[in-house]
């Protein structure tokens, strides 16, 4: 599947933003958690989503979450050890 057919936008709204990080209470601070969420296409499976997000970020994923909710469906994905959401996201112009 056509990696523009299957991400739809990236869902950049504050709870996903604060999604993204976690706090660790022994260090007191926030950690980055690694995680992109996107609108994707009806049609699409997790495995589609895996392979657009590795071809249009060149990063790995270690996983991806779908759900779907009343604005599409979601795709919360959480990049490998070794790759930085905060730089895919800048890919994107987001921030």
């Amino acid at each position: 599947m056509d990696p523009y057919k299957v991400i739809v936008m990236p869902w950049i709204t504050e709870k996903s933003l604060e999604a993204r990080r976690r706090a660790n209470p022994e260090e007191g601070h926030f950690q980055n958690n690694n995680r992109i969420e996107f609108i994707v296409s009806e049609k699409a499976t997790k495995a589609d989503v895996k392979e657009a997000v590795e071809r249009l970020f060149d990063v790995k994923v270690a996983k991806v979450n779908v759900r779907i909710s009343k604005h599409g469906k979601h795709a919360s994905v959480k990049l490998a050890p070794g790759y930085d959401a905060d730089e895919a996201a800048q890919k994107l112009g987001a921030f």
